[in-house]
């Protein structure tokens, strides 16, 4: 169980998780936009589910030369994809079936599989070494913000340093950004407007530095925020090609999100300001949020994955 952080370091690890999470979703699209990204992750960890569960399989098939083979890999409905993200189905039925058309997403018996292959190709490998490198830099800009000092520390890692169990952290951080997103989706109604809000709110953010996270106080007031003087506006255009959704749609979430109170217009762009994050269902979802990251990384240390990350870096400042 996570131990309860000060209000201004929760604030900023849900900042760093938000630009992670985004992170994440982009990487697991093949190069699609964000939609498809999130598709694909749901896809995967439902076909993968029963290697999470298991601490065996998960060795087995940790890096990224161990694959999981095809018959490893359980189907998994249309409607229950749509059903977990919270979307229709004809959009998930389309969307998916693109993807079939295009390669990365195989239909079977009992619905669809992403097969060994294309997670097995040089694009594939390239993009999960980046989310590798996304969970271990995460990792420690978390420890020094001083969120994670309730983490048992393991005394030696597990895992051949030149072998690096990269496939293993996939999976646990998608299942990481599949609970992160839920509750999105369910706030925002639907999971565009929801992804839309979390890259304005990242755009708003992503210059502040680790130790700007507001004023500690125990009630979370809008005053208690960092101010929205700092936040820097994000026009639509912009929004469009970090998500690499058409802008029009973009406008059209961004008006939904203006109308309902949750976004404000200001200068040439628009910012999610201290009065909304201050609001009840935004303080759970960061508060829950520290749970979840407790949660991510106890298992990598459950794995000895934080142990030698931890004596890489000693090695590393030995050298110097």
């Amino acid at each position: 169980m996570a131990r309860h952080a000060p209000s201004t370091t929760i604030r900023v690890a849900a900042r760093l998780a938000n630009g992670f999470a985004l992170d994440l979703v982009k990487l697991g699209g093949f190069g699609r936009d964000v939609i498809d990204g999130l598709l694909m992750v749901a896809i995967s960890q439902a076909n993968v589910a029963q290697i999470t569960r298991n601490a065996a399989l998960q060795r087995t098939y940790a890096t990224l030369d161990q694959p999981p083979p095809d018959e490893l890999r359980r189907p998994v409905s249309v409607s229950a994809i749509a059903n977990s993200l919270r979307i229709p189905f004809e959009t998930a039925r389309r969307r998916i079936s693109s993807l079939v058309e295009l390669g990365v997403v195989r239909t079977a018996e009992r619905g669809v599989i992403i097969p060994t292959a294309p997670l097995n190709s040089p694009f594939y490998r390239m993009g999960a070494e980046a989310n590798y490198a996304l969970v271990r830099n995460l990792y420690f800009r978390l420890r020094g913000i001083g969120l994670l000092e309730d983490l048992p520390r393991p005394t030696a890692g597990a895992f051949d340093p030149e072998h690096p169990p990269v496939r293993l952290v996939i999976r646990l951080s998608s299942d990481y950004l599949l609970r992160l997103a839920e509750p999105i989706t369910i706030h925002m109604g639907d999971l565009v407007t929801g992804l839309v809000l979390m890259d304005v709110v990242h755009a708003n953010t992503e210059h502040l530095d680790d130790s700007q996270g507001g004023e500690d106080e125990e009630a979370w007031t809008e005053r208690a925020f960092v101010p929205d003087s700092l936040r820097r506006p994000v026009r639509t255009t912009t929004l469009a090609e970090r998500l690499g959704i058409p802008q029009e749609t973009v406008r059209r979430h961004i008006h939904r999100l203006v109308e309902s109170g949750k976004c404000e217009r200001s200068g040439n762009g628009c910012i999610i300001p201290a009065r909304v994050l201050a609001r009840p269902p935004f303080v759970q979802h960061m508060l829950d949020n520290q749970s979840h990251l407790h949660r991510l990384y106890a298992a990598l240390g459950d794995f000895g994955i934080l142990a030698e990350w931890e004596r890489q870096v000693l090695a590393l400042r030995g050298a110097a």
